[in-house]
């Protein structure tokens, strides 16, 4: 267990390394530093797998409920950081489309995968505290609230730090929506979307590791 924990650390690391050269090779090449903003946004993608990673050791030293609750709703206060970087995609310019579209891509997608293994660690604590249906629940439920922060971010300008910063701008944007759920077509048509994709690729993601740990204990 230990060294496949370690084998997915050291593969994050790489990929985010592979990133942030390209970027590196990008401002060498073509001098041009716009979209340095990107390593930010991959370091804020880590934060879900470190909280993660810090639930799943709470469980596993018998820690209050309350601390894993605590735990729990940081992580989904940035989760949303995570697929974000998919919508990052906006900024694509006219030149250097194609080496572009790479160096976007590394970045969206070693987001993305943080995000997922993040995701499936909460899952299988879940799980194991109050079985598959809940598990399923949850992680389902974490992409949808997910999709609704990355519309926050992307379109309000809002981040994972105003829920500390500005609870009550949040509330307020909260209320209106409550008052008028079905008002915002955009909101509506972005999430569904959003959610129905990070749906399927999660489930993917998730089957192909079930698949990996069946073949491993068909080995053994």
């Amino acid at each position: 267990m230990r060294s496949r924990v370690l084998f997915s650390l050291a593969a994050f690391l790489a990929a985010s390394a592979f990133s942030v050269a390209l970027l590196g090779v990008r401002q060498y090449e073509f001098g041009d530093t716009r979209y340095a903003y990107l390593v930010w946004n991959l370091t804020l993608a880590w934060i879900p797998l470190v909280l993660a990673g810090l639930l799943v050791a709470a469980y596993a030293r018998r820690r209050p409920a309350v601390e894993l609750l605590a735990i729990g709703l940081a992580w989904l206060v940035f989760l949303p950081n995570a697929p974000y970087v998919l919508t990052d995609f906006i900024h694509l310019g006219t030149e250097h489309r194609q080496f572009d579209a790479i160096l976007l891509a590394s970045f969206a997608f070693t987001s993305l995968a943080l995000g997922f293994a993040s995701l499936l660690l909460v899952q299988l604590v879940v799980t194991r505290a109050a079985g598959a249906a809940m598990g399923w629940f949850v992680a389902l439920s974490s992409l949808a609230a997910a999709s609704v922060g990355i519309y926050l971010g992307r379109i309000l300008r809002l981040n994972s730090w105003d829920v500390v910063r500005r609870p009550g701008h949040l509330a307020e944007i909260t209320l209106t929506r409550l008052q008028d759920p079905f008002g915002n077509r955009q909101l509506i048509g972005f999430v569904i979307v959003l959610c129905g994709f990070l749906t399927i690729a999660y489930c993917a993601f998730y089957g192909f590791t079930a698949l990996a740990a069946t073949s491993r204990g068909d080995r053994r």
